[in-house]
């Protein structure tokens, strides 16, 4: 890249819009064209002037009688229900019918209508059916005038190939698609034509919405109509940012075109899309999609349709063995690691046939979300507005693939980065398929491995405003812009910064000094992997390697950034040689300042023969008692009720009572609070959970997650740290459902999340922190569940800061989501019984900072060690502070 080019990226990366205009491209599929009337009507801008563009075998523009009238109710309405209400009835009654649906929105919102019937048509032709488009529909003019007068002007005839050549993107603009126009065509030929003309819509840009007509009467058969969804639907659905409404349901009342009085006439029925019959390829990726499609007419009917599919054969999803996927769904690895793709069954022993295994990758390297027109920005103009997935099917087939395999899909430099795959199974007479996976391998630990992880994804230009259900930004997975590229390894190590642009990245950092050179800043390991940043005004680059001569940034050093295209991984050199200037300003992640320590253990289980213990006047917290005082606030899971009242819990296996000189050994150890929201609360039923609350209380322990009713028991404590910053802690219980047991004894249950949402919204309110104490997971596993992630991404995106875990009696993994910490199980902190078993007699203890700003990504881990009689001891010195790491089983 030349200085010249590099001064045209001033655009590149500054604010982009005041007001850009919603990313999500919505799409809409029904049997009748009719149907985009309606859909469109509640969903457009009313006043707003459109260009709608129709590929479509014929014009549909008949015009309406009197249709000021349509256009008149759609408009005179009190709200968008009272809207609907009105298309309802429009609907049963059959208002609107597939030939005359575009009249009634003109001249707004289709300020303009240009129909497509054919990939190319003599000039006599294409002027001979505007003629006869315009005649359609100025047809009632006479005897009923509209208001807004003629609109022969404002309809036009092209063929695709001239629409190509001539498009200049301009106005907003909706297309509508009709299968009818590639009825008859042979199959590859269909597919191509689709294809050709797909592309080139969604490669508009402010292209407001898709509409897409099956039209089954005009289609030669079933299987065509069924071939020629299942295109459209693939198509839409490799749009990452595209909302798909599919309505198989959705009927139009008497249809009175002419193919259907023709029909009738000679007592045939109007043939209409029956999704009950679809085939096998298209009932797999109906199936397998099913979470993207969004169904309002008769939901329920279609759930049964594909419930009913799903018992015709087994259900098959993908995996690396022996492995888990991350908290946002990936499944991470790193460089230095093998691994096996797995196609797993449900029930576990169906045999799979034959497999096809297939693999996604970005169709365009780079894409401009933001410009609405090809003038908009003097950077990335000429990229589509949107990202793509294209599929390539694999030569190798089996149940499961080795990674190595997928080598040539990772960035091609590096063999790092991110990789999506699929399959497609194969048993007798029928086809199923995998919902996709992504799998990144990174290399390092911390800032450095989470930068490179993100490699072969596309350039997005205003990434930072992508919106995918609870992900926004580069967390969406679909690429990143120059500044977010490098927020989001940030915010994958911890730190919770909001997605920018190059300046308001700058703001959010440390600065380690400006007008830097080559050779004048010392760098080390530990920087590097916390994040060190070079800012270049418009643009911002990673620092991943200090090469020799080892110590100072010099132009040896490897850099990664991302710039028009996917990222790379080049010298400082080379980055420095695309400048005006040599010097550049150098930033690290932003260190903790004023911080106080929040400490968590894990499960404290207080009764058999650690009761004992209690009762002989020795403290089992003893060892450990000096790390619990050192921090400013200290709570754990406590596994045992602190009472002599109650009658044991009838058919438990597990009962623990502790005696009532356990409370006060908890706060002489240094617990200032304590979880009761688990499955042995209330062993001895709500008697002792009342006297446990009161013994606890009386010692000074706040007990967490109980309560007198239920939202008692969900509402979070607040504490006040000694640098100002107030906390609120939550505590769930995810393993039991206890409910009310007479007319006291709640638990904070999982079961019911709202009183949750309620009590975490408040929290986040007033306090700098939102802890959140979690019971939940597999007994005697290391491994997370697909539960535990789900409800980790739950809490974090209703407000929780960091999210601690306890009840699987062995450490798990730690993890982050959308900037936040989830330590998923800490293991044991005091619990007898296992004096053999390694991981039973293992824990950890974790030391949060926290500031007036919130929770710090730096955090302390520090191992104890479980005696024969159940104890602790810190098992190791407490190390450096740590950012956080991949994490691994």
């Amino acid at each position: 890249m030349n200085a010249s080019r590099w001064l045209c990226l001033v655009s590149a990366c500054i604010a982009l819009r005041a007001q850009a205009a919603d990313l999500t491209l919505p799409i809409y599929i029904e049997d009748n064209h009719a149907g985009s009337f309606h859909w469109l009507a509640q969903r457009l801008d009313l006043e707003e002037p459109h260009t709608l563009i129709l590929f479509d075998a014929h014009s549909d523009a008949s015009g309406i009688f009197d249709s000021d009238l349509i256009r008149e109710r759609i408009r005179r309405v009190a709200s968008i229900v009272d809207r609907q209400a009105v298309l309802d009835a429009w609907r049963r009654d059959g208002t609107i019918q597939c030939f005359d649906w575009i009249e009634p929105l003109m001249p707004a919102p289709f300020a303009n209508v240009i129909w497509v019937p054919g990939e190319r048509l003599p000039s006599n032709e294409k002027k001979l059916r505007e003629r006869e488009a315009r005649e359609f529909l100025d047809g009632h003019l006479e005897a009923a005038p509209r208001a807004t007068g003629s609109f022969r002007e404002r309809y036009r005839v092209s063929d695709f190939e001239a629409l190509r050549r001539t498009w200049r993107d301009g106005p907003p603009l909706v297309v509508s698609i009709d299968l009818d126009s590639f009825a008859g065509l042979p199959t590859e030929r269909q597919q191509a034509a689709f294809d050709r003309i797909w592309r080139w819509t969604v490669e508009r840009r402010n292209l407001r919405a898709v509409t897409i007509s099956i039209s089954r009467p005009f289609l030669k058969d079933d299987a065509e109509a069924h071939r020629l969804l299942e295109l459209a639907l693939r198509a839409a659905l490799s749009l990452p940012t595209a909302s798909v409404q599919f309505e198989p349901h959705a009927i139009i009342a008497n249809d009175r075109s002419e193919l259907a009085k023709r029909l009738r006439a000679s007592s045939r029925e109007v043939p209409a899309y029956d999704v009950t019959q679809a085939p096998e390829t298209l009932r797999s990726l109906l199936l397998a999609q099913r979470n993207r499609l969004l169904v309002r007419h008769q939901p329920e009917r279609f759930k049964q349709i594909l419930d009913g599919w799903v018992a015709e054969a087994p259900h098959y999803a993908l995996g690396l063995k022996d492995r888990e996927p991350s908290t946002d769904g990936v499944w991470r690895i790193q460089e230095s690691e093998s691994a096996t793709l797995e196609l797993m069954a449900e029930p576990w022993y169906a045999e799979a046939g034959q497999v096809e295994w297939i693999v996604l990758t970005p169709t365009y390297p780079s894409c401009n979300l933001v410009a609405m027109n090809a003038e908009f920005l003097g950077f990335a103009a000429d990229a589509p507005p949107r990202p793509r997935w294209t599929e390539t099917l694999l030569r190798s087939a089996g149940p499961s693939l080795d990674l190595a395999s997928l080598r040539p899909f990772f960035d091609r430099s590096t063999g790092l980065g991110s990789v999506r795959v699929k399959a497609r199974v194969r048993t007798g007479a029928t086809i199923r398929e995998t919902e996709e996976i992504e799998i990144r391998r990174g290399k390092g630990t911390g800032f450095q491995s989470a930068v490179l992880e993100s490699f072969g994804l596309p350039y997005l230009l205003g990434g930072g405003e992508l919106r995918i259900e609870a992900d926004t930004g580069p967390e969406t997975r679909q690429g990143a812009d120059c500044a977010n590229f490098v927020i989001a390894a940030l915010r994958r190590t911890g730190h919770r910064i909001p997605w920018s642009d190059p300046k308001g990245l700058r703001a959010r950092l440390d600065l380690l000094g400006t007008k830097v050179r080559i050779g004048q800043a010392r760098i080390d390991e530990a920087m590097i992997e916390s994040g060190v940043i070079i800012h270049l005004g418009t643009h911002v680059a990673a620092v991943i390697e200090d090469r020799p001569p080892l110590g100072v940034l010099d132009a040896n050093d490897l850099i990664a950034h991302q710039l028009e295209g996917k990222p790379e991984l080049i010298s400082l050199g080379q980055l420095l040689r695309t400048r005006t200037r040599e010097d550049f300003d150098l930033y690290r992640a932003p260190a903790a300042r004023d911080t106080a320590t929040v400490l968590f253990g894990g499960d404290v289980m207080l009764a058999r023969s650690v009761g004992d213990s209690i009762r002989a006047g020795d403290n089992p917290l003893a060892e450990i008692a000096g790390v619990l005082t050192g921090a400013d606030l200290a709570m754990a899971n406590l596994e045992c009720v602190i009472s002599d009242a109650g009658a044991p819990k009838a058919d438990a296996r597990y009962i623990f009572r502790a005696p009532p000189e356990a409370a006060a050994a908890l706060r002489q150890a240094g617990f200032a609070a304590v979880s009761l929201a688990n499955n042995h609360t209330l062993d001895f039923g709500p008697r002792a959970l009342a006297d446990t609350q009161a013994h606890l209380t009386a010692a000074g322990v706040t007990p967490l997650g109980a309560g007198s009713t239920s939202d008692e028991a969900a509402a979070a404590r607040k504490f006040r740290l000694p640098n100002g910053a107030k906390v609120a802690v939550l505590a769930i219980d995810a393993v039991s459902s206890p409910g009310p047991d007479a007319t006291t004894g709640f638990i904070a249950s999982a079961t019911f999340r709202q009183p949750f949402a309620e009590a975490i919204s408040q929290a986040r309110s007033d306090s700098a922190a939102v802890f959140c104490l979690v019971h939940w997971g597999d007994e005697n596993s290391r491994r997370t569940t697909t539960e535990q992630r789900e409800f980790a991404r739950w809490l974090i995106d209703h407000g929780v800061d960091a999210v601690i875990g306890s009840h699987p009696h062995c450490v798990q993994p730690v993890d982050s989501y959308h900037g936040c910490l989830i330590f998923y199980s800490l293991g044991n902190l005091v619990f007898d019984g296992g004096p053999t078993l390694p991981d039973w007699n293992a824990g950890n203890l974790v030391e949060l900072s926290v500031s007036l700003r919130g929770v710090e990504p730096s955090y302390r881990i520090i191992p104890v060690q479980l005696d024969e009689r159940g104890h602790p001891a810190v098992a190791a010195q407490p190390g450096r502070e740590l950012t956080i790491k991949e994490s691994r089983p």
